[in-house]
C-alpha cells in the first residue's frame, strides 16, 4: 500500500503550519476588532477604509524589498523577528486613539505579515524533498483556511463581549508572541548561497514573467482572484436579495465554501509528479470557474450549497499547484522575491476587484454579475491551457527528477 505523503512529512511542516496559521488568525483578529471597534465609534468611512488599505499596500508596494528580506536571511530568524514586531505593534495599537497612529501601526503590522507569508513558503523548500512538496504546500493551505475562518468571529465576539478592541488585540499580540516561540521550535535553516550573483529587487517577477509556463500559471491565477473578488462582494446581494435568504443561511453558505477549502487541500497533497501539478491547475481553475457559473444560471439556493463546496474545492487545488510550481520553477536565490512578488500581485488583483464589484453591482443584478465573472473566468482558462499542456507533454516522472528553472 502507498504511504500517504502527509503522513512522512517532518515536525518542521508542521511546525510552519501551525505558525502560518496563527498568522492568519492574527492578522484576520487584528482588522476584524479594528473595523468593528472604528464603526462603534462612529468613525468615518475613510478610517474604516484606511483600515483595509493600510493592511494591504505595504503588501503591494514593498515586495520587492520583502523578497530580498527573504532571499538574504535566515527564515527561521524572520519569523522569530516578525512575531515579535507584529506583537508589539498590537500592544501600541491599543494604547493610541488618533487616526493617524492607528493607520500607520496597521501598515506596520502588515509588513511583518509580508515578511512572514513568503519565509513560510521558502522554507517549506528546504523541508522536504520535490515530490512532498504539494503535500507539505497542503498543510500550511490547510492552516491558512482554519484560522481564516475561525479569525473573523472569534474577533467579532471578543469585540462584541468586551466593547472594544483592546482585548482581541492583546490575543492577537500573545498569538503572534507564540509564533516567534514556533520559530525558536523550527531545526530547518535556509541560507541561501549567492556565489557572487547580484541580488536584484525585480529578479522576482522577472523570474515569475520569464518562464511561460509559470507566467501563464500566474496570469490564469490573478485573473481568477479578480473574478473571486468581485463575488466576495456580490454574493451578498446574491443570497440575499437574489434568492431571499436569511444571515444564517449566508453563514452556512460560507461555512460550505470553507469545507470545500479544506477538501481541497486534502485531495492537492497528492499531487506528487510534475504533470499532476500541470493537468491540475487548470482542472481547479475550470471547477471553479463552471461552479461561479452555474450559480449564476441556476438561481437555485438548495443548489448553490454544494456549487460553493464545488468552487472551494477547486480554489484550494489551485493555490497548492501554482505555490508547488512555483517552488519548483524559481531558482533558490529568487525564490522570496517570486512568492513576495505574486503575493503582491494577488493582494492588487483584490483592490482592483473591490472598484470593478463597486461599478458592476451599480448596473447589473448580482446573478447577471455571476454569470459574466463565469464566462470571463472560462476564457481565462481556454487561454492557460494551451501553454500549460505543452508543458506538461514534457514530464511524465516523479517531482524529484524535474527540477527545471527558467523554462530549461
Amino acid at each position: 500500500m502507498a504511504r500517504d505523503p502527509a503522513t512522512t512529512l517532518p515536525r518542521d511542516v508542521y511546525i510552519t503550519g501551525v505558525a502560518r496559521g496563527m498568522s492568519t488568525l492574527g492578522t484576520v483578529v487584528v482588522v476584524t476588532a479594528l473595523l468593528l471597534d472604528l464603526h462603534n465609534q462612529h468613525a468615518g468611512s475613510w478610517i474604516v477604509a484606511g483600515v483595509l488599505f493600510a493592511g494591504t499596500l505595504p503588501i503591494v508596494l514593498l515586495a520587492p524589498v520583502i523578497g530580498r528580506l527573504t532571499d538574504r536571511y535566515d527564515g527561521r530568524g524572520l519569523i522569530i523577528i516578525t512575531g515579535l514586531w507584529q506583537a508589539a505593534t498590537c500592544v501600541l495599537i491599543t494604547l493610541v486613539s488618533h487616526p493617524a497612529a492607528i493607520l500607520s501601526l496597521v501598515a506596520l503590522n502588515a509588513f511583518g505579515a509580508a515578511v512572514a507569508q513568503p519565509v513560510f513558503g521558502t522554507l517549506i523548500r528546504a523541508m522536504v524533498t520535490d515530490d512532498r512538496l504539494a503535500a507539505a504546500n497542503s498543510v500550511q493551505q490547510s492552516g491558512h483556511i482554519l484560522a481564516q475562518l475561525g479569525g473573523a468571529p472569534v474577533s467579532a465576539l471578543l469585540t462584541g463581549l468586551t466593547g472594544s478592541a483592546r482585548i482581541p488585540l492583546l490575543l492577537a499580540a500573545a498569538g503572534f508572541l507564540a509564533i516567534s516561540g514556533a520559530g525558536l521550535l523550527i531545526r530547518t535553516r535556509r541560507r541561501p548561497h549567492h556565489g557572487g550573483v547580484r541580488i536584484r529587487l525585480r529578479d522576482g517577477m522577472t523570474v515569475l514573467l520569464a518562464d511561460r509556463t509559470v507566467a501563464a500559471a500566474v496570469i490564469l491565477t490573478i485573473l481568477l482572484v479578480l473574478v473571486v473578488h468581485v463575488l466576495y462582494v456580490a454574493q451578498v446581494y446574491l443570497v440575499r436579495d437574489t434568492l431571499g435568504a436569511s444571515e444564517f443561511v449566508f453563514g452556512l453558505l460560507q461555512a460550505a465554501h470553507f469545507v470545500g477549502l479544506l477538501v481541497g487541500t486534502a485531495i492537492a497533497s497528492r499531487l506528487t509528479t510534475m504533470r499532476g501539478i500541470l493537468i491540475g491547475i487548470p482542472v481547479a481553475a475550470a471547477t471553479m470557474s463552471f461552479g461561479i457559473l452555474l450559480i449564476g444560471t441556476t438561481r437555485s439556493l438548495p443548489a448553490t450549497f454544494p456549487l460553493y463546496i464545488m468552487i472551494g474545492i477547486g480554489g484550494s487545488i489551485g493555490a497548492v499547484a501554482v505555490g508547488t510550481l512555483l517552488l519548483l520553477r524559481t531558482p533558490d536565490t529568487a525564490v522570496g522575491r517570486a512568492l513576495a512578488g505574486f503575493t503582491a500581485l494577488h493582494r492588487n488583483a483584490g483592490l482592483i476587484a473591490y472598484c470593478i464589484a463597486g461599478l458592476a453591482l451599480g448596473g447589473f443584478p448580482a446573478e447577471l454579475v455571476y454569470l459574466l465573472a463565469g464566462i470571463a473566468a472560462i476564457i481565462a482558462v481556454l487561454a492557460a491551457t494551451p501553454v500549460l499542456h505543452r508543458a506538461t507533454m514534457a514530464f511524465n516522472r516523479p517531482v524529484t527528477q524535474e527540477r527545471f528553472v527558467n523554462g530549461t
